[in-house]
């Protein structure tokens, strides 16, 4: 990747790299990387359920 500076986020053997915009809180930017992973997760898993039945 090139420089500069990201943002991680580690759990459940998942790494998750982001980008810090000049312009973000660097609390704000992460909590929107762990919501936004969350929201992807939860729609994945409805998905595999709706096929499931």
């Amino acid at each position: 990747m090139e420089g500069g500076i990201y943002l991680e986020a580690k759990g459940l053997g998942v790494l998750i790299r982001k980008p810090l915009k000049a312009t973000e809180s660097p609390f704000n930017a992460a909590d929107n990387l762990v919501y936004i992973e969350d929201k992807n997760r939860k729609y994945l898993f409805n998905s595999w359920q709706s096929n499931k039945n």
